[in-house]
This record gives C-alpha cells, sequence and structure tokens, in this order.
C-alpha cells in the first residue's frame, strides 16, 4: 500500500515539477537529476527524460484541480506510513492533527532529499569524495529518521527511544542508496527497452516497492528497539 501511495504521489510530483521548469525537452531538473542519481545511459536517459520534461509549445498552466489531488495523495501517502508506525507501537491514530505532523514529515523528506543532492553535487570529485558522500547520508538520514519518526508517532515517544531505529535506517538509507545505484540502471534500461516510457515508470515501481518494505522494516525494528510494548502484554495502547 505505501509502495501505491508512494508512486500515486511522487510521478505525479516530478511531472508538476517539471511543468514548471523550462519548456524545452534538453532542460528537466527532474530529468537530469533522476538520470544522474541512477547513471542512465542510452535509450533508459532518454526515456526518463522523455517521461519528466515538459514537451515543448506548452503554453497551459496547472490548474487548482491538480494541485488538490497531488495534495490528497502526499496525505493518503502520510497517513498509510504514519498507520505502519502507530500500529507497530501500538498507538491509537491521533487523527487530522496527527496527520499534519506526519504531513511535516513528508515535507522533511523532501527538503533532506535536495540538501543531501546538492551536497553530494558539491563533493562529487574533491578527495576521497566517496568517503564524504558516505558520511554526508548517513549523517542527514539520521537526523531524517529520528525527526521523521517523532513527528510520524505525533511526539509521543521521546528522542532517546529513537536513536537506535535512526541509526539502523540511516545506515540501511545508505546500503540501499549503492545497491539502488548498482541495479536500477539495468533495471530501467531492461524495462525502457521492452515497454518505453511506461517500462520507467514500472522500475520506479519496484524501486519503490523496495523503499516500503525498508520502511516497514525500520518501524518494527524501531519498535523493537525502542521498547515498544508486545500484544502480549495487554497494553494494545500507550495513549494516556
Amino acid at each position: 500500500m505505501i509502495a501505491g501511495q508512494a508512486f500515486s504521489s511522487l510521478i505525479p510530483l516530478f511531472i508538476i515539477i517539471a511543468s514548471l521548469g523550462p519548456r524545452s525537452t534538453k532542460d528537466s531538473r527532474v530529468a537530469d537529476s533522476l538520470v544522474a542519481r541512477f547513471h542512465l545511459t542510452g535509450s533508459a536517459a532518454d526515456s526518463v527524460r522523455t517521461l519528466f520534461t515538459r514537451p515543448p509549445g506548452t503554453t497551459g498552466t496547472l490548474g487548482l484541480a491538480s494541485f488538490v489531488v497531488l495534495l490528497f495523495s502526499l496525505l493518503s501517502l502520510t497517513r498509510a506510513v504514519q498507520a505502519v508506525y502507530e500500529s507497530t507501537w501500538g498507538f491509537p491514530p491521533k487523527g487530522f492533527r496527527g496527520t499534519l505532523q506526519g504531513l511535516s514529515g513528508t515535507g522533511l523528506i523532501v527538503a533532506e532529499v535536495i540538501v543531501l543532492t546538492l551536497l553530494v553535487s558539491a563533493v562529487r570529485g574533491a578527495p576521497a569524495a566517496t568517503a564524504v558522500i558516505v558520511v554526508l547520508r548517513f549523517a542527514a538520514g539520521f537526523v531524517l529518521w529520528l525527526v521523521l519518526q517523532w513527528l510520524l508517532l505525533s511526539r509521543r515517544i521521546p528522542w532517546r527511544s529513537l536513536r537506535l531505529a535512526a541509526l539502523t535506517a540511516a545506515a540501511g538509507q545508505v546500503l540501499f542508496s549503492f545497491v539502488s545505484a548498482a541495479y536500477m540502471p539495468h533495471l530501467i534500461a531492461r524495462d525502457a527497452s521492452r515497454y518505453g516510457i511506461i517500462g520507467v515508470t514500472l522500475a520506479l515501481l519496484s524501486w519503490l516497492i523496495a523503499i516500503a518494505f525498508g520502511i516497514v522494516a525500520v518501524a518494527v525494528v524501531g519498535a523493537e528497539l525502542g521498547g515498544a510494548p508486545s500484544l502480549d502484554d495487554g497494553e494494545p495502547s500507550r495513549e494516556k
């Protein structure tokens, strides 16, 4: 469910960002970022640029309905992730107020991706760049997951109970980034050669499914490391 919600949120978000950019098939920051992130070349890179680049000659602007649909998709994604964390920790849903806090976490993820991309681009090519990039990703991942869990749980768990889970998630995030860089170019190239632009979306969906599994795993491990009560304790809820 998380992967489906992420797909229905991120793909439209990328397309909207691309539509706000220059009207050139050769100039799209979204497409160029994805191509660089997954080290794509040839037809695979061309398919990604075709999918996320605003066609030349288009003059229409995005309507309010597009942003409403996107916002609804982001809220649904936030709620799905938040439900996983609340379930693993034994908390009841916090309601709309809790969802808004979770949405703040979603914004935090977007900010972290932007900042980290800029930092990685700045240090790439420098001496010991790989080691520096690993340290940056790990540090940013730790801060992100620490705050993100706190927000998803509506501030009901103290920071110290979330530190081990944040460390685990940060390490997994770094490892996943290297696995993605090694495997995704092959996957996107294979699917793009078979199905064209649709193949790119299928490959991205597979990538999001892997991320969804990771999110669930982090939630479960975090609850165990943080001391969440088990169902056998007779305390299904820690809400006072």
